[in-house]
């Protein structure tokens, strides 16, 4: 007997089956006012280790939930909060410059709803996605140039004593720092890993270019170069090095 391979079709009918599944369990909870599907699902056929992004709104309650089951073999992965909470996250995380949970909302799919709630989220989800990030403020600036200097000073040390491992921690701190300050200067959000170099490119290919051959690079002389250069780069978009002397001074917390 030929046994048949399984195709993208099956895969597709498979996942749709469990969220089915899935949403028709959960909507019976009176407290859940709509059920959104986000991810790759939406867009793609799934692949090897794919899920289910789920989201699930609820009308009130003091708690939130993240979690995941399995349904046929399929992993559904989902959260669970209240509207004030999703509108609380809209608010921290815009202020943080990762607006996760707007992201989630913008780019969603109803499967799912209970009442017009949800509209007014996705309203302002799509608002908060379509709108410019604040410019980097002078204060920002020089914190930044702070960081980044006293991070080539370390990376020099250990590229010195060739202290490869201490050298390849302050490398990815390094990169976590420039493309932070990237993204502020150019006023824009966190992007994908799977998507984040076409970002990059479509923003600005120099830098883009450079991150991306100084992340693969495994030559340590080569990539302290590498580093260096990317810095210098990022220094640029923020007004240049820092002082030898400097001081901030805000008003206190307290």
């Amino acid at each position: 007997m030929k046994i048949r391979k399984t195709t993208k079709k099956d895969s597709k009918e498979k996942f749709e089956k469990a969220l089915n599944i899935f949403v028709d369990k959960t909507k019976k909870n009176k407290n859940v006012i709509a059920i959104l599907i986000t991810g790759s699902f939406i867009h793609s056929v799934p692949d090897k280790n794919s899920d289910l992004d789920v989201y699930i709104l609820t009308k009130e309650g003091k708690y939130r939930e993240r979690g995941n089951t399995w349904i046929n073999g399929v992993e559904v992965e989902y959260f669970m909060n209240p509207v004030k909470q999703v509108e609380q996250y809209f608010i921290d995380e815009t202020k943080k410059g990762g607006p996760h949970t707007a992201h989630m909302f913008a780019n969603s799919k109803i499967l799912f709803r209970r009442g017009n709630e949800i509209d007014r989220l996705i309203k302002k989800a799509k608002s908060i996605i379509n709108k410019k990030r604040n410019p980097m403020d002078n204060t920002s600036k020089e914190l930044a140039k702070y960081f980044l200097d006293d991070l080539e000073k370390d990376l020099e040390d250990t590229y010195i004593k060739n202290d490869s491992f201490a050298f390849n921690l302050i490398a990815n701190d390094i990169l976590k720092k420039t493309l932070d300050v990237f993204l502020h200067i150019s006023r824009t959000y966190e992007e994908k890993h799977k998507r984040l170099y076409n970002y990059l490119s479509s923003k600005d290919n120099k830098f883009a270019s450079l991150y991306k051959k100084t992340l693969l690079e495994t030559n340590m002389k080569k990539r302290y170069t590498l580093l260096i250069k990317l810095v210098r780069f990022i220094e640029t978009k923020i007004d240049g090095k820092r002082t030898k002397e400097w001081k901030l001074r805000s008003k206190c917390t307290f």
